[in-house]
């Protein structure tokens, strides 16, 4: 059977290591350019730049808490975007998948947004939450979404919400840190195996709402133009299309949960997807794909143990 692809790009997840981008950095002009855009945007919020972090092994002395989560903010659009634009893909991909934070990469890929907007509108993100005092984190747990929402609402009525919804069996609730505090604590009593991303925002939840339509007004609100591949993503489980706007989309981004299981199934159903390729330099969409669609479908991604995405790129390049 013929293979039609997405290639799918990966949510905010756990910090890439030191130096992760020190060849392409040096050897794809794109990588270069974005980390200097990058730069330029964490400077005018006084923080410093990323370009020594994602190049070098040695970082320097140990960031503060807010430097070390904005940089990994940055990362998890700048890393999968350094992978793609030094990938020699063989085929065109039917269709990109943005899950989460994956949604970014996709958007300056197909020109929805250009780097420099995309970083902007999260670091003003960033900004605008701090300015209201809103902090939080997302706790994965090991259960399904109606297990995630009940536990929740034992909770918390307002401060904990199902921010993405990833396999049958892992949730990743987002909320305030007081009350991500009681559920971890719930879980193990109860169990339930359960983990802290790195994340000190509660996006993905109404919560941020504040905060995100601050942060959209810096985009210019224009209607999106059709581009191929589309770009789908999950926190509406379809691609974007013509009568969509820049600042919806961000938006929703920014404030709905990001549901994979039903992307997958409409993806697969409805577009005839039945191959995958995680850009990425670790496998973490990948397997929650692999848990998501239907026996046979191809799956390729990164390995384990990847420190320099220069590395990665056999991989991804031979998955076809």
């Amino acid at each position: 059977m013929p293979l039609t692809t997405a290639l799918a790009f990966p949510p905010f997840s756990n910090p890439y290591p030191p130096g992760i981008l020190r060849t392409l950095a040096h050897t794809n002009a794109s990588v270069a350019d974005a980390l200097e855009i990058t730069d330029q945007k964490l400077a005018e919020i006084g923080q410093p730049p990323v370009t020594r972090r994602l190049t070098t092994t040695d970082s320097g002395p140990a960031p503060s808490l807010e430097t070390e989560y904005v940089h990994n903010l940055v990362a998890a659009t700048l890393v999968p975007y350094s992978v793609y634009a030094s990938l020699d893909l063989k085929v065109q991909p039917a269709i990109l998948l943005g899950h989460g934070a994956g949604f970014n990469v996709g958007s300056v890929i197909t020109d929805l947004m250009s780097m420099a907007e995309t970083i902007d509108v999260l670091l003003t993100g960033f900004f605008e939450a701090k300015r209201i005092s809103l902090r939080g984190g997302m706790l994965a747990l090991a259960v399904n979404q109606r297990t995630a929402g009940a536990m929740c609402r034992q909770i918390s009525e307002d401060g904990l919400h199902v921010g993405m919804i990833n396999t049958p069996n892992q949730t990743v609730v987002c909320g305030r840190f007081d009350d991500l505090d009681l559920l971890e604590s719930h879980a193990e009593r109860k169990g339930i195996p359960c983990r802290r991303l790195a994340a000190i925002l509660p996006i993905h939840t109404p919560l941020f709402r504040p905060a995100a339509l601050q942060a959209i007004l810096r985009q210019k609100e224009r209607t999106v133009e059709p581009v191929l591949p589309p770009l789908y993503f999950t926190t509406e489980c379809r691609p974007i299309i013509e009568s969509d706007t820049v600042r919806n989309a961000s938006l929703a981004i920014w404030t709905k949960p990001a549901n994979l299981i039903e992307s997958i199934a409409d993806l697969q159903e409805s577009f005839g997807i039945n191959h995958f390729i995680e850009v990425n330099t670790t496998p973490t969409l990948a397997p929650m794909i692999i848990q998501n669609a239907h026996p046979g479908t191809r799956v390729d991604g990164p390995p384990p143990g990847i420190t320099d995405a220069a590395d990665v790129l056999p991989f991804l390049n031979g998955a076809y």
